[in-house]
């Protein structure tokens, strides 16, 4: 005779029972110990403990406080609702139920208000668990954190548990070691994570969720020859870090997975990490290595579209896009390309998803590429993350085309022992690869305009300018003196003021028309404009450069762009762009608020004096900038005060989540922040269709396809000449209605993005 389900032990309104709901949590725990082998070693060399039987207590134990009888009551009674609903419904699941009856599905259990995982604490104490694993059951669901003391408060039993981890949080904070809260942070995040990690999977499927298979790093060199920096990568793959210096185009990405593929064999780490400097050079290099590897994940503020996009089009369904996502955020794939914001921000604990991505983080080899492209702020909280990743002996691989020898004395800060930078002397670093034929110093656009023309004469032309609004004036002028040639040329503007549906249009084009496969038959041709998004982003070349001064490190990264698919010698022309006779450097300086006027920075300055005219090479370059960085990275104080903020978050909050929560693509905190970038704002490029959005998911869709972040002053700015509504008046769910910026039309378009400049200034800045 059939059982009836209710004579069990429930854990979900779903019907699953304990039984069957342990048992599923177990065996995700035994995928995840075979495919993290690396994970399960360090942990053994760091605690003595196997994490296998740690992992696997955890997950028996989790759930064990929903024997509760006010609890099951609830639970049945929420199971009963379901059935109820499911015989009117027999193809339908427990998530469609929930989605209809969203405020019928689970109520009871809601309104008895027990928090089963304090429960669960109270059965486990009499086995004498160590306290990693207790903390782990306490925060599977999110509620070890200052936000929820009053609910442990609430109940003697609860209160004594709530008193332990304070009282362990405490003595290890207060201790200010950043060795013992590393060590600590390992014994009890890795229990932590994972448990919650593996919680989650098993749930998913028996709602019959797709859940994304687990999976190895899997790497094979696609070449026949291995170059000059693929192999010392590979001769050095033991080091604790690398520090590797090579040309653009030199193979430096399959140098870093070759030296990734070592550390994974030699279960030094699990899985590969390659933070790169912003979304955009983000975006490219997973596009790249995702070509020659499987299960590469992309996770950074806007990663989502290009997922979303896929759903949009019918190439992908949406929960699977969502479950991609979710791996790629936790650093679950066998790679992941970031932003180092991400890295950063996962240090402060402020989400209880940090306690996982710090896990997958210490048990990752990490790949810091384009190191050069922070200012010393964001470099200040690199180092952190160095020391950090140091103390967690995970292995470090920073690289560049431009990273002075100034560097080591840098990165030995973090307590790394490194030698010296890798750089392969064999190379085409001596073979000369561009001409600077002459420096133009310039006011207005008039002044280059016969440099322009150029431009359209060769039909192919990359130009580089330091702001948006004069690469939007640039574009404008480029536009007409195509359009009067009468020459069949792609003019493409290419900025950070676009949509993600647009910017993704825009790379499509860039590399359509001045890619590698154009230039190979032979059919390239068009003229980019571009600003700093373009300088590691694209894989595009051209024969002709125009680019405005800019430090030593930036202009190698422009000049990779010159001739990148050949062995000839492109030709460079160098703007020194000017305001009222006065050098205008923005934005490669500061600004001054008492003087109204931009001040240049050092390096600006000491480009200008060295640079001359001439034939470059790789090695040339690499001279110049030991010269304008010579000096050791000096840090200013509020680099140093922001920094601090990270390391007290990191100390304080390392069990423990602090009240403050912030949402998963935030760079900041209320007292520290990744990057030293003035207030930002969104603006839409359409008003919404209705005014009314059912839920913030909803919402989230829209602002994923038609948003645009601004600097604030720029908002105010748009505002004040009518360019931008602020007077739309829009409602999310049942909360109170909120007015967001609508840019008006005519004012963003596909060619030139958002546009707030003025058609009657003369200097376009």
């Amino acid at each position: 005779m059939k059982k009836d389900k209710r004579s069990y032990i429930l854990a979900k309104p779903s019907g699953i029972t304990l039984e069957q709901h342990s048992s599923d949590v177990m065996s995700e725990m035994s995928d995840i110990c075979q495919i993290f082998i690396g994970t399960c070693e360090k942990y053994k060399k760091l605690t003595g403990k196997d994490l296998a039987m740690r992992l696997s207590v955890s997950a028996k134990w989790h759930d064990n406080g929903k024997v509760c009888k006010k609890w099951q009551e609830a639970c049945r009674k929420d199971f009963h609702n379901y059935q109820l609903w499911k015989q009117k419904h027999p193809d339908n699941s427990f998530k469609e139920y929930s989605y209809e009856k969203r405020n019928e599905a689970g109520c009871h259990l809601r309104n008895v208000g027990l928090r089963h995982e304090f429960y669960s604490l109270d059965k486990a104490v009499t086995t004498n668990m160590p306290i990693s694993i207790l903390a782990a059951i306490a925060a599977h669901h999110g509620k070890l954190g200052l936000g929820f003391e009053d609910k442990w408060m609430s109940n003697p039993s609860f209160k004594q548990f709530w008193n332990v981890f304070r009282k362990t949080s405490n003595d290890i904070s207060e201790k200010e070691n950043l060795t013992l809260v590393c060590d600590k942070l390992l014994e009890f995040d890795t229990i932590r994570g994972l448990l919650r990690f593996a919680d989650h999977r098993a749930s998913a499927k028996e709602d019959g969720e797709f859940v994304p298979q687990l999976s190895f790093f899997d790497y094979h060199f696609p070449f026949d020859d291995k170059r000059g920096i693929q192999k010392l990568v590979e001769d050095n793959w033991d080091n604790e870090i690398l520090l590797v210096r090579a040309p653009t185009g030199a193979g430096k990405t399959d140098a870093s997975l070759l030296w990734a593929s070592r550390q994974i064999a030699a279960h030094k780490a699990d899985r590969l990490v390659i933070a790169m400097p912003t979304r955009f050079t983000a975006n490219a290099l997973s596009v790249n290595v995702a070509s020659t590897l499987s299960d590469t994940g992309l996770y950074h503020s806007s990663a989502w579209y290009s997922k979303y996009s896929k759903v949009q089009n019918g190439e992908m369904d949406m929960t699977e896009a969502l479950a991609q996502q979710k791996m790629a955020k936790l650093l679950a794939t066998p790679i992941t390309v970031c932003t180092i914001d991400h890295l950063l921000m996962s240090l402060t604990f402020t989400q209880e998803n940090h306690h996982l991505i710090c896990s997958n983080l210490a048990n990752s080899c990490i790949v810091i590429d384009e190191a050069d492209f922070y200012d010393d702020f964001t470099l200040a909280n690199i180092l952190f993350l160095l020391k950090v990743l140091h103390k967690w002996n995970a292995p470090v691989m920073i690289m560049s085309a431009s990273l002075p020898e100034s560097a080591l004395q840098l990165y030995r800060k973090a307590g790394f022992n490194i030698e010296s930078i890798l750089e392969d002397k064999d190379s085409d670093i001596y073979k000369k690869c561009f001409n600077i034929k002459k420096q133009i110093e310039y006011d207005n656009i008039q002044d280059i305009n016969y440099l322009l023309e150029y431009c359209v004469d060769r039909g192919n032309a990359i130009i580089y300018l330091n702001t948006v609004d004069k690469a939007i004036k640039v574009y404008k002028e480029v536009k007409d003196l195509v359009l009067k040639s009468g020459k069949d040329i792609p003019v493409i503007l290419y900025h950070s003021r676009f949509t993600e549906k647009d910017k993704q249009r825009k790379e499509n084009m860039l590399l359509d028309n001045l890619g590698r496969k154009s230039w190979n038959n032979g059919t390239a041709k068009g003229i980019a404009i571009l600003t700093q998004i373009g300088e590691i982003s694209i894989n595009i070349s051209s024969e002709l450069m125009i680019t405005e001064v800019c430090p030593i490190d930036r202009l190698m990264q422009r000049a990779g762009r010159l001739c990148r698919f050949d062995n000839s010698v492109g030709e460079m022309y160098i703007l020194i762009p000017y305001k009222d006779n006065t050098l205008y450097p923005a934005p490669y300086g500061s600004y001054s608020q008492s003087d109204k006027s931009w001040i240049p920075c050092k390096a600006l300055l000491a480009t200008m004096d060295i640079l001359k005219r001439g034939i470059y090479s790789a090695q040339d370059l690499v001279n110049i900038l030991n010269k304008v960085y010579a000096e050791e990275t000096n840090f200013s104080i509020k680099a140093q005060t922001n920094v601090k903020a990270l390391e007290q978050m990191f100390i304080n909050n390392w069990l423990i989540n602090p009240v403050e929560k912030w949402n998963d693509d935030d760079t900041h905190s209320n007292t520290w922040k990744s990057r030293d970038i003035g207030p930002q704002g969104t603006a839409f490029v359409i008003n919404p269709k209705c005014m009314h959005f059912y839920n913030y998911s909803e919402y989230a869709e829209f602002v994923l396809s038609y948003s645009i972040s601004l600097p604030v002053y720029l908002l105010d700015k748009g505002r004040k000449e009518h360019r931008i509504d602020s007077n739309c008046k829009i409602t999310i769910g049942s909360n109170e209605p909120i007015f967001i910026n609508v840019i008006r039309e005519g004012f963003y378009t596909f060619d030139v993005g958002v546009d707030l400049t003025n058609n009657e200034e003369d200097n376009f800045l």
